[in-house]
């Protein structure tokens, strides 16, 4: 099997299938795969091998098609020998995560949208992410298991550069950093907010309405479907603002009208275990067009100043005045305004970026700082930023003393594919596994 083939596999692995929030209505569907009790559906392939070839990682042939799907079958082969050893997940994490990615999946939509979109209530969407969620985790601790032994030598990673399949094209990367500010919302926007939500206030606490009824209605966060339910959240979830008010709460205990970052609340306290609760809220959020955006400009405009003075460097200056933090962000300020990838790397691809900040880089040096731009944050405010482009790393031809850390992370990650593969031959011996005839051709696992 060749380098390529491995890696398809190794990444394909834990990955969540597009099928998952695509409306698909399985009794329409086909199952073309049974694994125990888990199926894979023809959907599930098709979505599969559409976004990988949309996304250039797999060529659009009928050999990638079936290693796309010996790797969904590998992936129904974790779940299946993760329930005979008895291997599972901590149920509340997976709740905790599935709340905040159906946050992030609603916010600033209609959930009938969605509904129309995914053809399905968002309930049933809800449920159908948090099981995948599930799913993608005891899949990536079954290979944490598997792998947690394999190393690689130096000796190793120049044989694994020696005796590739061919020759390897890194695409441009930069390390580049940011520092963004978020305007204050002017107090005659405040007070039109704050007045709403102390009439939404007073027809709870006085009129007697439903909270539940009133956050279905005017709740501009994707809890709004939920009637404003947030689901139970660990301390620390949440801003200090909100959480301060919620632990002062009692159950059923409506609080006054309060102010966090992302707007005003009203808050009900559902229920509280130690450090754990569970809340609706309402949130109104500022319209974020009429905004005064001036003062945020010129901060950056003197910051940049500042910088190019050497007065403060710019990773200093982006962890301490940066707004880009916390929930609803890419969080560059922790990381002193560097973009990361996944696994960490301040070494981004530029291809990774979005369209107004590869346009303004890819007129910058090394060393540049931009000036003063505005945008559009994750949760839909209007904020500036300040660009640093620290470094620029242009396409070019693998080397193995320039890209030895590249080279030496492809060799272990191949290296724990061969030890996956030597487990799942050995694995399939322990479930029942039923391919369709039409994929034979495929030999997934050498089964057929």
């Amino acid at each position: 099997m060749s380098s390529m083939r491995r890696g398809i596999i190794l990444w394909v692995i834990g990955f969540m299938y597009a099928g998952a929030l695509m409306g698909q209505d399985q009794r329409l569907d086909e199952v073309i795969v049974k694994v125990d009790n888990h199926i894979i559906l023809l959907s599930d392939l098709e979505l599969n091998f559409a976004q990988l070839v949309a996304e250039e990682r797999v060529p659009n042939t009928p050999q990638a098609k079936c290693q796309i799907l010996q790797s969904l079958v590998i992936n129904k082969l974790f779940l299946a020998k993760a329930e005979i050893d008895s291997v599972t997940v901590d149920d509340q994490l997976v709740e905790l995560e599935t709340e905040e990615r159906m946050k992030q999946l609603l916010a600033g939509r209609d959930p009938k949208i969605l509904e129309e979109l995914y053809g399905k209530p968002v309930e049933a969407l809800k449920e159908e992410l948090r099981t995948s969620l599930k799913e993608d985790k005891i899949v990536k601790r079954m290979r944490s298991q598997i792998t947690s032994e394999v190393s690689i030598t130096p000796s190793e990673v120049k044989k694994y550069f020696k005796e590739l399949d061919s020759t390897i094209v890194y695409k441009t990367e930069v390390e580049l950093a940011q520092i963004v500010r978020i305007p204050e919302v002017d107090q005659k926007e405040k007070r039109r907010i704050k007045s709403k939500m102390e009439d939404l206030r007073k027809r709870i606490v006085e009129g007697g309405e439903s909270f539940e009824d009133l956050a279905r209605v005017y709740c501009e966060d994707g809890s709004r479907n939920e009637g404003g339910d947030l689901g139970w959240l660990s301390r620390g979830r949440s801003v200090p603002e909100f959480e301060a008010v919620v632990f002062k709460l009692k159950p059923d205990q409506v609080s006054k009208v309060i102010e966090t970052p992302f707007g005003y609340h009203i808050v009900k306290l559902v229920g509280r275990r130690g450090d754990e609760y569970r809340a609706r809220h309402i949130l109104m959020m500022p319209d974020w067009d009429k905004v005064n955006v001036l003062p945020a400009k010129n901060f950056l405009d003197s910051l940049r100043t500042e910088i190019l003075r050497d007065s403060i460097t710019f990773q200093a200056a982006a962890t301490e005045y940066s707004d880009d933090r916390g929930a609803m962000s890419t969080n560059t300020a922790a990381n002193g305004g560097f973009f990361q990838q996944p696994d960490g790397s301040i070494r981004v691809k530029t291809e990774t970026l979005d369209t107004y900040v590869y346009q303004a880089i890819d007129r910058m040096k090394e060393g540049d700082i931009s000036e003063s731009s505005s945008f559009r944050t994750p949760d839909g405010k209007t904020a500036y930023r300040i660009l640093y482009l620290k470094k620029r790393y242009p396409a070019h031809v693998a080397d193995l003393k320039r890209d030895y850390e590249k080279i030496q992370a492809a060799a272990l990650a191949d290296k724990q594919s061969k030890q996956l593969l030597e487990w799942f031959h050995e694995a399939k011996k322990d479930v029942y596994i039923d391919i369709d005839d039409r994929y034979d051709q495929c030999s997934i696992l050498g089964i057929q």
